[in-house]
C-alpha cells in the first residue's frame, strides 16, 4: 500500500549544512543532487516525528549542527504547491519537466523527496535526455541547475 500524497499546502524542510552558506547567505548548492541521487531529501514538519528524525540525523552529521551544544539545526522551508509549479526554460524553450514532492518509505517517517522528472524519468546528474519530437538533446545538469535556482529563490530560512 502506497503512502498518502503530500498536499500542495504542506511545507517541506531541507536540513541545511553549514558549508552551504557564504557570508550568511544560502547558496544554490544546498539544493544540488549528489552523484547518483534521483531526488533531493527533505523532511515534513507536519509529521509528528519530524524533530526527532532531524535531531537524530544532525547528531550523526555534525556539519548540519549550527549549535553543537543543543544540536540545533537550520532548515529551508519550501511550499509543496510552489515546488510543483516550477517551470524550466533552456535556450528560450520551455522544457516540460515535472517537479514532484513525494513521501519516502524509509525508517525516517518524516522523510520525503523532491524529484525532477522528464517524460516520467527521474533525472540525475550526468544524464542526457532527448526530445524525440524536436530532436533536441538536453543536459539533466542544466535542467537540475534551473530547478535548484528556483528552489533557492522560494526557500525561507
Amino acid at each position: 500500500m502506497g503512502e498518502c500524497p503530500i498536499s500542495n499546502t504542506e511545507v517541506v524542510a531541507r536540513i541545511l549544512n553549514k558549508d552551504w552558506f557564504d557570508e550568511g547567505k544560502l547558496m544554490h548548492v544546498a539544493f544540488t543532487l549528489r552523484q547518483g541521487e534521483t531526488y533531493l531529501s527533505v523532511n515534513r514538519p507536519a509529521i509528528s516525528t519530524f524533530e526527532e528524525d532531524v535531531k537524530s540525523f544532525v547528531i550523526t552529521h555534525p556539519s548540519y549542527a549550527f549549535d553543537e551544544n543543543t544540536m540545533g539545526f537550520r532548515c529551508a522551508s519550501l511550499n509543496v504547491g510552489d515546488v510543483r509549479n516550477i517551470q524550466v526554460e533552456l535556450d528560450e524553450r520551455m522544457i516540460k519537466v515535472e517537479v514532484e514532492v513525494e513521501p519516502r518509505n524509509t525508517h525516517v517517517k518524516s522523510h520525503a523527496g523532491i524529484f525532477t522528472r522528464y517524460k516520467n524519468k527521474n533525472l540525475k546528474m550526468g544524464d542526457s535526455i532527448s526530445d524525440n519530437d524536436t530532436k533536441v538533446c538536453y543536459s539533466a545538469d542544466a535542467i537540475l541547475l534551473k530547478v535548484r535556482l528556483q528552489l533557492l529563490r522560494m526557500a525561507k530560512y
